[in-house]
């Protein structure tokens, strides 16, 4: 079955990325710090994500736990880190703001930053 537009009922649903500050301490996580061989001691530690939600909301989801809420960014998240996303644009549809959501995981890693992108 194809997909189906993920805004056909909110035709006006734009999707934002945005970055979540982690505790250093997540770099003590075996997994995370073998998804970051590049890190650079002293660069931020950082959760990547998307959303059609206000990124607000969408970060006291993560903080509350359960279902919706990523491990690193419910265990080590400390505060939105708007510097790290305020310029970005926000996008259409969903898959956009996926490629732009692994696009700027990327980017963060590239400045020596510890990213976790799911």
């Amino acid at each position: 079955m194809p997909n189906q537009d993920v805004n056909a009922n909110h035709p006006n649903r734009r999707y934002r990325i945005y970055v979540i500050r982690l505790s250093n301490r997540v770099m003590h996580r075996r997994k995370f710090r073998n998804a970051n061989p590049h890190y650079e001691e002293g660069r931020p530690a950082v959760y990547v994500g998307s959303t059609g939600q206000d990124v607000e909301v969408r970060f006291d989801q993560h903080k509350k736990g359960g279902m919706f809420a990523n491990t690193y960014a419910h265990q080590f998240g400390k505060r939105l880190f708007s510097y790290a996303f305020e310029d970005l644009p926000s996008y259409a549809t969903k898959e956009e703001a996926l490629e732009a959501e692994r696009a700027h995981a990327e980017a963060l890693r590239s400045r020596g930053w510890a990213v976790w992108q799911a």
